[in-house]
């Protein structure tokens, strides 16, 4: 069973404006609780990277399961800061891919703020497009704009 102190300790240490594009309040230790426990590795597998007892990377990938979307994965990827790169993102995200072939998802998405460069970068080594930006459309805690942006794969069969 994954040690949720690691967990959560982890989502500390990572920026509070990464933290924006997460879908649940990652540094409430409640939440995170409720993340180990009842995870429905259907919908999300996470896979994670380890440095000891200690967690270093999370690569999640999200899969809607029936409605219009359900062909389309979504992958979201932390490292931690002070391993960063390493190649983590790249072999996590990887991993995930190949994961996403064999469980038949034909398309992946990941979104990011304008300012994750490095991790923008990551992703288009893997074979993912600009699909959209959106100038100033997330706030952050602050309430400081940041831009929004979309990238896509398609996996090519053969």
């Amino acid at each position: 069973m994954m040690d949720e102190k690691e967990f959560h300790l982890f989502f500390t240490e990572v920026p509070e404006t990464e933290r924006l594009l997460f879908k649940h309040r990652v540094t409430d230790s409640a939440v995170i609780h409720e993340w180990c426990h009842r995870i429905d590795y259907g919908r999300i597998l996470p896979l994670l990277a380890f440095s000891g007892t200690k967690v270093v990377a999370d690569a999640s990938l999200h899969q809607t399961l029936g409605g219009w979307k359900r062909h389309v994965g979504r992958i979201s990827v932390v490292v931690h800061p002070s391993q960063r790169g390493k190649g983590l993102a790249l072999a996590l995200v990887k991993e995930l891919i190949d994961i996403a072939r064999d469980v038949g998802l034909e398309k992946l998405e990941a979104e990011f703020m304008g300012e994750q460069h490095a991790a923008r970068r990551v992703f288009a080594e893997l074979g993912f497009n600009e699909l959209l930006c959106l100038p100033d459309y997330l706030k952050d805690m602050q309430a400081l704009p940041h831009d929004y942006v979309l990238m896509g794969r398609q996996h090519h069969h053969g």
